[in-house]
Formats: structure tokens, sequence, C-alpha cells
């Protein structure tokens, strides 16, 4: 008998996030799975500190293991299928399609649900999410030669998979009863959880947005002496960057957050799916905020990261 759908994807959610907690405190796995884009070079400074003295078959498989890899630009595809996928699932609401269904089938009996309202505006909101992802991965990015590991691309792509389900998924029953008319074009005049959510929702994305596209006039290309084109980094300097060394990734949290408060069904203060959704996404934009820190102390220097948070701002 398959579990019930809405906590099969809650224990996912946690669950690969425990994974990314487990192999950034394992230095052998660290180095290898985790680093990423130019981080990715400083780590495999670290490596050697990381081998394992009394299991060199171990090691080496793990290098194996490490060296499967695809393209940094692959990121593209995480919102390629965001956007696709909210397409998606909106024509399996809308025809009561058999994926729809399926789904719907194997969700347990909730008091507590989300409006049909509320799926409408949080699908609209991910699928907001994801276009301008999407945009700014195929316009704002500069062509590199970085690497990832593959199990970082194929976890991302599982994230944003789930995802496409999370969001409307604690809302089946109204979106089974509901009858399609006309009349679900009318729009209604806002609750106060409705401002809050859609102000942070706006918020964050526009400081995203604006990271996003600093950060990338910030990589200049320049010639080596092979002839080579190679991407140079320099230090942020914006006053949100003072901050935080990856505002970028708090703004993704804030994302996250908001969804989570305008989903919460009748009589909770949140989702507590996409809460779950919010946890993961913390945990590894943290663990990569991490690495960040490092790579800007090592390539700039310790004086230049004194005083700016890894991500949240008084926290962390």
């Amino acid at each position: 008998m398959m579990p019930d759908a809405v906590l099969l994807l809650r224990g996912s959610y946690l669950s690969a996030a425990l994974l990314v907690l487990l192999i950034s405190s394992i230095p052998p796995l660290r180095t290898r799975f985790l680093a990423y884009g130019p981080r990715a070079a400083k780590a495999k400074t670290e490596a050697p500190e990381a081998q394992s003295k009394s299991w060199p078959a171990y090691d080496a498989l793990l290098d194996i293991a490490a060296k499967i890899c695809v393209p940094h630009s692959w990121f593209t595809s995480f919102y390629a299928v965001s956007v696709s996928l909210s397409l998606f699932w909106a024509s399996e609401v809308v025809f009561q399609g058999p994926a729809f269904r399926t789904v719907a089938q194997h969700l347990a009996h909730r008091q507590c649900t989300m409006s049909f309202e509320q799926v409408a505006v949080i699908w609209l909101m991910m699928f907001i999410q994801g276009s301008r992802r999407l945009y700014e991965c195929l316009v704002l990015s500069a062509p590199s030669k970085s690497k990832m590991w593959i199990g970082h691309w194929a976890l991302g792509l599982l994230f944003y998979v789930a995802t496409s389900v999370a969001v409307w998924v604690e809302g089946s029953a109204a979106l089974q009863a509901h009858s399609f008319s006309t009349k679900d074009l009318t729009i209604k005049g806002p609750s106060i959880r409705t401002c809050i959510g859609i102000l942070i929702f706006i918020l964050a994305s526009g400081v995203q947005h604006d990271c996003h596209a600093y950060l990338a006039s910030l990589k200049k290309p320049r010639r080596t002496a092979k002839g080579e084109m190679k991407i140079e980094y320099r230090l942020p300097e914006h006053p949100v960057f003072n901050l935080s060394l990856t505002p970028h990734y708090f703004a993704e949290c804030l994302i996250y957050l908001s969804l989570s408060i305008l989903a919460a069904p009748e009589g909770e203060w949140l989702n507590w799916t996409l809460v779950s959704a919010l946890v993961f996404v913390a945990v590894n934009l943290g663990v990569t905020a991490n690495g960040t820190r490092k790579w800007y102390a090592v390539k700039f220097g310790t004086e230049t990261v004194k005083g700016r948070a890894r991500m949240i701002p008084g926290l962390y």
C-alpha cells in the first residue's frame, strides 16, 4: 500500500536535509560531493587532508564517484523542470487527469485543507519563481566550464519535482470538489495573511534578482597566458552583501517561507509540507553558504568576511 502522499513528501524533504548534513559532516564526502563552481577548486586542495589513512580503496572508490559530474550550466534544468511541471499539474487539475487522480487517491483524510483560491495563488507564485529563475539562468549566467557532482544535480531535480506537487497536494480535496467557471477569474479582496505572504514573496524575489544580476556583473572573463578564457571573480561590495555573504540564499528561504504562510490550511499557521521543503532549502543553502565563506576568506583574505553572516544576518 502506497503511503500518504503528504507524509511521503515531508519525509523526503527532511531525509534529504539530513543527507546533506551527513555528507557535510564527513570530510571525505564533503570535499568530493558538496563543492561546485569556483568553490570546487578549493575543495580539491583540501582533499588530501580528507583522505582515509587506513582505507585507500575506499578513497579510490569515492574519487571515482566524485568524477561523475555534469556541467554547472545544468542548473538551468531545475527551473525548466519547475516551469514545465507547473503547467503540467495545472492541466491535470483542470481536467482531473490521471496523474492528479493517482496522487489524490493516496492522501489520508484531513479536516484542515487548503482552499481552491489558496492553491491558485501558490501555483501562480511557484510558476513565477520558476520562470524568473529560468530567465536569470538563460540571460545572466556567463558561460563556464564549472562542474557539479551528478548527485547534487539529481537531488535538486527531485526537489523541484516534489515541490511541483507540494504546492497543491494539501488542497486536493478542494480541487476535486471545485467546478471551474469564469467566476474563478474574479479577484477577491486579500486577507491580512495573504498580504503579508505576498509582500514577503515580492521583496525576497526582488532582492534575489538584484543579487543575481549583481553577482553576474562581477564575473569578468580574461584570457590566460595559454590563450584560454577564464572567469575572474571579484569580492561583492553591494551594501546587502555587507550583511550577508549570500543574501540571495537568504532570499530563497524567505520565498519558501512566504509560500508556507500563504498555503497554510484553515486553522493552521503554516503549511507543514512546504515548511519541510523550506528546511531542505535552508540546510542545503546553509551548507553551501559555509563553503562560500571559506572560499571568500581564502581568495580575498579573512578580513573581508569579518562581520558578515554566512547567510542569515544575526543568526548564521
